[in-house]
């Protein structure tokens, strides 16, 4: 019976961990010829493996904290346990097809200079100098530009729960790539989803426009729009009650939305990579209720209900593919 393609990726990345632990010797280099030779997989599963280590060998000189950690994994011969299964990891990682940016730097970068920022596993809130509040969930960034005429928001990344204290001289807008909201009221939640800008109502209103500045949309407490560099349209009701409730106990409560989607959320609020094949997974539909601060138990909660596999190599990487039923 053929080999899996993971099972040889495996050995393939503990034949270059132990070229560069113990180093080039005749036998150890025979050894792994003969490895390389038992088939084309092995061949290029090998090539594969060392494209990582060039990649990442280069990538120790572009920034400080890929310098760090890459210097931490490849100094010395002697490599400690942990250490060894954490380059594995990232071995195994580039044979997956992973961007080699993604194994060493941080994947949400806007996070640097934001004004305020969260973590995967983060939840904040914080005061702002208008005494107007606001909340933001795991992988979250926003700046913050409050001057004599108006109070702006900008979000950056993730998803933000404002409350708005009324200012009568200065109107208050949260802005994104996608548009602008201006607040008519007070509670809302601005969340960054791929092209798009989603807004949910819990209070009042607000008057969201596109980027292009071409429509306008005024929307009301209990509804959801969504907001395009070109257009601005409603997309259904919401319960504010339900929303809030979610907000506190940090949840995530979806209905029927794709799998992907709902993926891309979960990986938002924890530390590495969610690794998965959208297309494969697009027509996978979820309704649950989900714990964002347990992303491990979220994940096996949609395992549950749908046909999926879960592998994990180390906390770093899971990866997720749909299960097919057996041949007859």
């Amino acid at each position: 019976m053929p080999e899996q393609p993971d099972s040889i990726d495996e050995q393939a990345a503990e034949w270059i961990l132990r070229l560069h632990e113990e180093g080039f010797s005749e036998g150890l280099r025979l050894e792994f010829e003969r490895w390389k030779q038992q088939s084309p997989q092995h061949a290029a599963a090998a090539r594969r493996m060392q494209d990582v280590i060039n990649r990442l060998q280069a990538l120790r000189q572009q920034s400080t904290p890929a310098k760090a950690a890459l210097n931490a994994a490849f100094a010395g011969r002697k490599a400690v346990t942990r250490r060894k299964h954490a380059l594995r990891a990232l071995l195994i990682a580039g044979c997956l097809a992973l961007p080699a940016t993604l194994l060493v730097q941080n994947h949400y970068p806007e996070q640097w200079l934001a004004d305020i920022s969260t973590g995967p596993n983060d939840w904040k809130t914080q005061r702002l100098a208008d005494n107007s509040s606001i909340t933001l969930s795991g992988t979250s960034a926003l700046n913050v530009h409050f001057d004599g005429q108006a109070r702006r928001i900008e979000l950056l990344q993730g998803e933000v729960l404002v409350d708005v204290a009324h200012d009568s001289a200065r109107p208050f807008f949260v802005e994104t790539a996608q548009g602008s909201m201006r607040a008519l009221g007070t509670r809302f939640v601005v969340k960054r989803q791929g092209d798009t800008t989603v807004l949910s109502m819990l209070q009042s209103r607000v008057a969201a426009q596109s980027a292009n500045e071409q429509q306008t949309l005024e929307v009301s407490a209990g509804s959801r729009a969504l907001i395009r560099q070109g257009s601005v349209e409603l997309a259904g009701s919401i319960s504010p009650a339900s929303i809030d409730r979610a907000w506190e106990r940090h949840q995530l409560v979806v209905e029927d939305q794709p799998l992907p989607q709902v993926l891309d959320e979960i990986s938002r609020h924890r530390r590495g990579h969610l690794q998965f094949d959208r297309n494969t997974l697009a027509g996978l539909r979820v309704s649950a209720v989900l714990p964002l601060d347990d992303t491990d138990r979220a994940l096996q909660l949609i395992a549950d209900t749908l046909p999926l596999q879960i592998k994990t190599y180390t906390p770093w990487l899971v990866v997720i593919s749909q299960l097919h039923p057996p041949e007859k």
